[in-house]
């Protein structure tokens, strides 16, 4: 069960979240080879900033990474006014809206006390062919696209910073 989640970019960190992506690349893609899943965090690790989520066991149950951009290509800006979500992987045997709404809340609250400037929208992608993901995502933002990625169409979601902080802390368990 979720307990709590660490904002980080020590590399012990990104340690921990690259092992996690690795292992669970075929979430992403079922044609992710471990080849794409190194070359992917060797290009994007160095500007991401890394949430691991864990259990009240302090096991690794989630993690997530994110950057800054300016366009809509997401490429990284330190001074963009768009959060892009790279990756979010939760394990298999904790995987559930809940465990993803608690994470992504704190992850949210926690940007938005602490990112400079603090970021007017929210971004993120999901395979156009994964119905779960993309039901899940259209809860709270908006379909604003498709681009092709490496496997595949990917659709685009966004989400104002507010509007989306104001839904999470919504749900907020008591």
């Amino acid at each position: 069960m979720y307990s709590h989640s660490v904002f980080t970019t020590s590399d012990t960190e990104r340690a921990k979240f690259s092992a996690m992506f690795i292992t669970y690349r075929e979430h992403f893609s079922k044609q992710m080879s471990l080849e794409e899943a190194l070359i992917y965090l060797l290009t994007n690790l160095e500007q991401s900033s890394i949430v691991l989520s864990f259990n009240e066991h302090q096991q690794v149950i989630a993690a997530m990474n994110y950057w800054l951009t300016s366009d809509d290509e997401f490429t990284y800006d330190a001074n963009g006014g768009c959060l892009y979500i790279s990756s979010v992987i939760i394990h298999p045997e904790q995987r559930s809206s809940r465990v993803f709404m608690q994470g992504f809340r704190d992850s949210i609250n926690y940007i938005d006390q602490h990112v400079f400037p603090k970021p007017h929208t929210v971004a993120f992608a999901a395979q156009d062919s994964n119905p779960y993901v993309n039901k899940l995502y259209r809860k709270f933002a908006t379909f604003s696209g498709q681009r092709e990625g490496f496997h595949g169409l990917e659709n685009i979601y966004k989400v104002n910073f507010n509007d989306l902080k104001y839904f999470l802390n919504r749900l907020k368990s008591k």
